[in-house]
């Protein structure tokens, strides 16, 4: 019945308290990269495969080709295959004038000739690569929100994660050289060519396309005929922009090995050679230059057919302004928009939420377990026997972070029904029906995994307490009122959903329902802790140089010195990893798939696939958010209960972070179609103030002309 308080402990605003939340990410990512090195060598081979075929064939291969490897050609055939090429993208001052800048670039010596066509071949490799996934990603990406929903993040940690931090697991995965030089460059490079085409297609004039809908285009001529010719401005934006950052990415590509006029540059910053430095630097603008000038269009090049019609939907007419003023149509009365007010069927859904959240609040102080700490025996070995001793759900031995998500989602829900009940509408989006039954759901998985956890084996007799179990039943009792609450909730679409089947969203769920079976099957705990990994012969192998030692002083610190040996042996080699099914660990891998398959059957159900109903659409998005919320706190309680009191050599393994991000990828799918939604909202006149306790006997009409609107 009391939060226990580390005594002697370091104070909150004491840095050294942090030591005490000690995070392992760098654990985790050292967990998954030694598994894929050791087990999916065949599929890195099929990564690095469209790399060496390229260097090996075009660039710079082992035998001799000077007809098509750049390397091996003359320096006179290369400046006229680039004069030829500058002339087809631009014209033939610009071929002329690109042919004369490389052709400098060999004047300044052979050595810095032959670093240059090796630049060019990895620039060329690189782009190359990036247009044939950047593009085809970009216009998924710009035609689907699922999709984009799911690429952005991933984008933005592409672009702002420095690139020696992804360069040492490509190092680890496939060496140094030019492939895994172009594979961290392409890592770089690619975000803005996918950003822009996706900017390109969704720039696309909407009328534009629902014209050639209208005359019966498909949508494979809609996408070849209107979207790509009016997105090629920004699509070939895109293209420079990966070009030029493959360019600036050649230093990094140098320390791997890579060849290029990267690497004289580095040998020059590493002799203070200012000569080398001036001349491969010269080198390295040139290539640049003539790159940017090949890639890049202007004004002076001459206009094209695809030029003269962006100009003419530039220079459109916008047929809204020749509509007469809303005030030459006729006087309006002066109205203003207030929220639909809360009928009785909702006020019951909400209350009832309510009650169930009172419960979750007041379980968290009660008795969560007694005897062990059920999930903290996991993570220090101390708490494997309390014997006599009882612990609430904000104890650290009793439901740790598991009951402060509990008390968390349980304010949330109290907040948002309270608000339905006094003010509809007031507040954040998410204090509403569907924010609440997302938070209902967080607590109902927080404490069912809490029950559903087994104590660890060495761990002394546990028993659960009745706050646990009052956590679940005000959890439910929440999920209940909380569904009931949504389904008669007046909240319509602010714009009309598309009605199609959302294909990006399936691809988004299938893929987080992938990742997390990966996530069972990797280890949520990895133990290294001497106590742990020591094993009957290894412990009577050193009881044997103890007792050396004490019979021979003189031979003590050999001893110690060969216990310690031992041990650091045992712990490098011996680690115990404990994955999401074994019995010797929580089972959180069995329970993660369960509610993932959950959260993924609702989100088929709001996909489309079994209609376009929006409130349909809306609901099943809500579950799905909700049991996604159930995935993540599957993982995230489970980590920070052990972050609060592991021994040292322990961590949470990267199974639970896998879990982690696949509860998160869930919820992004659910994010196009929930930010939509809000509140209805009935109009009256200003100063009526009668009009916001209409009679409850209107209010499903008015929510269903409402609902029509929306999705008409």
């Amino acid at each position: 019945m009391r939060v226990l308080a580390q005594s002697g402990g370091p104070g909150v605003g004491d840095n050294a308290v942090l030591d005490q939340w000690d995070i392992p990410f760098g654990a985790w990512i050292n967990q998954m990269v030694s598994w894929i090195d050791q087990n999916l060598a065949p599929v890195l081979d099929v990564f690095e495969w469209p790399f060496t075929f390229l260097f090996r064939n075009f660039v710079n291969g082992p035998e001799h080709h000077p007809w098509w490897e750049i390397a091996d050609m003359p320096w006179i055939a290369v400046c006229v295959v680039f004069l030829i090429i500058g002339w087809f993208t631009r014209n033939l001052r610009v071929g002329i004038s690109v042919a004369l800048a490389l052709a400098l670039c060999g004047i300044l010596g052979t050595e810095y000739w032959k670093e240059t066509v090796i630049t060019l071949g990895i620039i060329i490799v690189a782009v190359v690569l990036c247009a044939i996934i950047g593009i085809p990603l970009g216009i998924l990406c710009g035609r689907f929100d699922g999709a984009w929903n799911v690429v952005r993040p991933v984008l933005d940690a592409m672009q702002v994660v420095h690139p020696f931090i992804y360069m040492l697991p490509i190092i680890f995965f496939f060496g140094i050289g030019a492939e895994p030089a172009t594979m961290v460059t392409m890592v770089f490079a690619l975000p803005p060519l996918i950003r822009l085409t996706n900017l390109g297609i969704r720039q696309v004039p909407s009328d534009v396309v629902e014209a050639a809908r209208a005359y019966g285009a498909s949508e494979g001529r809609v996408l070849r005929d209107v979207q790509l010719p009016l997105a090629r401005p920004a699509i070939m934006t895109g293209l420079n922009q990966t070009l030029l950052l493959s360019i600036s990415m050649l230093g990094i590509a140098a320390i791997m090995a890579s060849g290029g006029l990267g690497r004289p540059v580095f040998q020059a910053v590493q002799n203070l050679d200012t000569a080398q430095a001036a001349s491969s630097g010269l080198a390295l603008f040139i290539v640049a230059v003539v790159l940017d000038r090949i890639s890049q269009s202007e004004a002076s090049d001459g206009e094209y057919l695809l030029t003269r019609i962006r100009k003419a939907w530039r220079h459109r007419v916008n047929p809204e302004a020749l509509l007469p003023e809303a005030a030459t149509i006729g006087a309006v009365a002066a109205t203003e928009a207030r929220p639909f007010p809360a009928g009785s069927a909702e006020r019951r859904g909400a209350t009832l939420a309510l009650a169930g959240a009172a419960l979750g609040i007041v379980s968290v102080f009660l008795t969560w377990g007694s005897g062990s700490g059920l999930i903290s025996g996991y993570g220090r070995l101390v708490d494997q026997d309390l014997s006599g001793r009882s612990f609430n759900g904000l104890a650290a031995e009793g439901g740790s972070v598991y009951g402060y998500a509990v008390l968390a989602f349980s304010l949330l829900v109290a907040a948002s029904a309270l608000v339905t009940l006094r003010r509809p509408g007031w507040g954040a989006r998410w204090l509403g029906a569907d924010g609440a039954l997302v938070f209902a759901l967080g607590g109902l998985v927080s404490a069912g995994a809490y029950l559903w956890a087994t104590p660890h084996g060495a761990n002394a007799a546990y028993s659960d307490g009745i706050g646990v179990w009052l956590a679940l039943i005000g959890a439910a009792v929440a999920t209940v009122g909380a569904a009931a609450w949504l389904r008669v909730a007046p909240f319509t679409a602010r714009r009309p959903l598309v009605r199609t089947v959302a294909t990006g969203r399936i691809v988004g769920v299938a893929a987080a329902a992938v990742v997390v079976v990966i996530a069972g099957f990797s280890g949520w705990t990895f133990d290294e802790r001497a106590e742990s990994v020591i094993s009957p012969e290894l412990a009577a192998e050193i009881e044997d140089l103890r007792r050396q030692a004490e019979e021979d002083p003189a031979s003590a610190s050999e001893a110690t010195l060969k216990m310690t040996a031992l041990i650091n042996e045992a712990q490098r080699t011996e680690k115990i990893v404990t994955d999401g099914f074994t019995s010797r660990g929580p089972r959180f891998g069995y329970l993660a798939i369960i509610v993932a398959a959950v959260s993924v059957a609702c989100a088929l159900l709001a996909s489309g696939l079994f209609g376009h109903d929006e409130r349909r659409k809306w609901i099943w998005s809500t579950a799905t958010a909700g049991a996604a919320t159930g995935v993540t706190m599957i993982a995230f309680n489970w980590i920070g209960s052990l972050t609060r009191v592991a021994d040292a050599k322990l961590v949470s393994g990267a199974g639970a972070f896998l879990c982690l991000m696949a509860g998160l990828m869930l919820l992004a799918t659910t994010r196009s179609v929930l930010g939509e939604f809000r509140r209805a909202e009935v109009y009256v006149q200003v100063g009526d103030e009668d009009s916001t306790g209409a009679d409850a006997s209107h209010e499903s009409g008015l929510s269903g002309a409402r609902t029509q609107a929306a999705t008409g």
